[in-house]
């Protein structure tokens, strides 16, 4: 069965969806790729993702708001403490922000956004910003993981639309 993409004309509903309406929906997740100083694989697995109070509130002014948009998600970042909740808007303990690479294919229902950090020490969450400073902006999503220490790591944060 073929169904048609949301379209700006229709409605956006988190619950109570009635027969006439489209709802759309934002979900992610994170791959984390670590690489040894030879470039060999050390490991390649992916981790559950949240998207914050404050990355939904700026995905919506993204999309609609009459003011001025907030700045492009194109900084990732990874520290050493607990990953926060929904109400996070730092990370718990930054240790590096890198910059990152935002990629989508028209037609297609996800973008990702990728980031590579070199010698990352014990990190242990990750956090997509629209701003370089550290524990600053908004914090978009947010990821949690047991420590990893290792020469590379790439991080994929792949966001799907429905």
């Amino acid at each position: 069965m073929f169904k048609e993409k949301p379209k700006i004309s229709d409605s956006f509903k988190m619950s109570g969806k009635k027969k006439s309406e489209e709802s759309l929906h934002i979900c992610g997740k994170v791959r984390l790729i670590g690489h040894n100083k030879d470039g060999s694989l050390s490991f390649d697995r992916e981790v559950p993702n949240l998207i914050t109070h404050a990355g939904f509130d700026a995905i919506c002014a993204q999309i609609a708001s009459g003011s001025t948009a907030p700045a492009q998600f194109r900084w990732m970042a990874v520290g050493t403490g607990a990953v926060g909740n929904d109400t996070a808007t730092t990370l718990t303990a930054e240790t590096a922000r890198v910059a990152a690479t935002y990629a989508h294919t028209n037609g297609q229902l996800t973008f990702t956004i990728t980031g590579v950090f070199t010698s990352p020490a014990a990190v242990t969450e990750y956090g997509c910003f629209n701003v370089v400073t550290a524990n600053t902006a908004t914090l978009l999503n947010t990821a949690g993981f047991t420590a990893i220490t290792i020469d590379s790591l790439t991080i994929i944060a792949t966001f799907t639309l429905s």
